[in-house]
């Protein structure tokens, strides 16, 4: 049996700072997204700001009405998905035309984001990582040879798959009835998800060719439970304009001192959308309109090098009870509420060797109990 020890590690704090501007709370609306041209769904986020001070959720924009409209007067519905979600699938806009998000809220207001072309984006040349003492970085190269992108704006989805400690064969029901556990039903094997919050940009406006080379798209730190097994992720790449660059970039400082997108920031470029009934009610967003370009790369823990995982079950232990006896194991309050069951064997440790049931507690065997899923992606290998 192996034994690992949970190591704690203090937490380094940081002194948030609040500037006089986000005292007071304006509700501002808050429009996130990307409109996609091509074979990839384009989601819109809607939400109100809060006052950094303020420790109630994000508030959602229910209740909208999204969508695209061309300036020939095209208009493509989103549909609401809720949670503050509006999605189109599969926009095929015309490259010729021009476009805009249009939103009307449920209090009546008209937004309109400004009047844009689409920005195709060229494909990724590669993607690759390198491991140093700090983690894994993984790493973007690009290029245009038209010369034409020049903004570039990154993105990524993550996966990872990790392990329990035991793996479950058996499930309890109760003592009468103990069962096979299938393996549609394993919970040895999950697998979490994290979508990328940090605001990625670069430009290539300095340089003599369009060429972005060893641009840190993600990164990894030593240890991270991300790497314990398997690990993917998806690296989205847009086209943006130099003025998308330039909020973009400007949001980045701002949200990397005071918070995130939903809190109230003290920037005046507040984006290209606008209030069309009325000029003071200001907005907060940057609508793009692009085609997405993305590539996966998959990441096994044995490539790499004192990668020093510590697992999040810290010391588990494997006990045993003889097969009469299990019940008591898993009743109130040590039992199915604190308790898997492993499997069926002989405990030659015992002072008379027989046949016993094995289990250990649901953090050392059951995987959902650190978040994650034991459904596998089907895109996994």
């Amino acid at each position: 049996m192996f034994f690992f020890i949970l190591i704690i590690t203090s937490l380094n704090c940081k002194e948030v700072y609040n500037p006089p501007t986000v005292k007071n709370n304006p509700f501002l609306l808050v429009v996130d997204g990307i409109i996609f041209s091509g074979n990839d769904s384009s989601k819109i986020t809607l939400s109100r700001t809060k006052s950094l001070t303020d420790t109630a959720p994000q508030i959602k924009e229910l209740n909208a009405r999204v969508s695209v409209l061309g300036k020939s007067g095209v208009e493509y519905p989103l549909t609401e998905l809720g949670n503050g979600q509006y999605e189109a699938d599969q926009l095929l806009l015309d490259n010729s035309q021009q476009y805009q998000l249009k939103i009307i809220t449920g209090d009546g207001n008209e937004f309109r984001s400004e009047l844009n072309n689409i920005h195709p984006s060229p494909p990724m040349d590669s993607l690759y990582w390198v491991q140093d003492s700090a983690g894994v970085h993984i790493y973007v190269n690009t290029h245009d040879p038209t010369n034409n992108t020049r903004y570039y704006r990154y993105e990524y989805s993550e996966t990872w798959e990790y392990l329990s400690d035991f793996d479950s064969f058996l499930i309890y029901i109760n003592e009468n009835n103990i069962i096979p556990r299938s393996l549609a039903n394993q919970i040895y094997r999950c697998y979490q998800y994290h979508n990328s919050t940090n605001i990625e940009v670069t430009s290539t406006a300095k340089l003599s060719s369009d060429i972005v080379y060893k641009y840190e798209a993600a990164f990894i730190p030593t240890g991270s439970i991300k790497l314990s097994a398997l690990y993917s992720t998806l690296i989205k790449q847009y086209a943006i304009t130099v003025d998308g660059f330039n909020y973009w970039t400007n949001l980045k400082k701002n949200t990397e001192q005071l918070g995130t997108l939903f809190d109230l920031q003290p920037f005046s470029e507040l984006g290209n959308i606008q209030c069309m009934n009325n000029p003071d009610v200001k907005c907060i967003g940057f609508i793009s309109f692009t085609t997405l370009q993305q590539q996966r790369i998959f990441i096994n823990k044995n490539d790499l090098i004192a990668w020093n995982y510590q697992p999040y079950y810290g010391k588990c232990i494997l006990r045993s009870e003889a097969l009469g006896l299990i019940s008591i194991d898993f009743q109130p309050p040590g039992g199915p509420y604190g308790n898997s069951l492993i499997g069926q064997g002989i405990d030659t440790a015992k002072m008379n060797p027989g046949p016993v049931y094995f289990y250990s507690t649901n953090l050392c065997v059951d995987c959902a109990y650190n978040g994650g899923s034991p459904l596998k992606p089907s895109y996994w290998p």
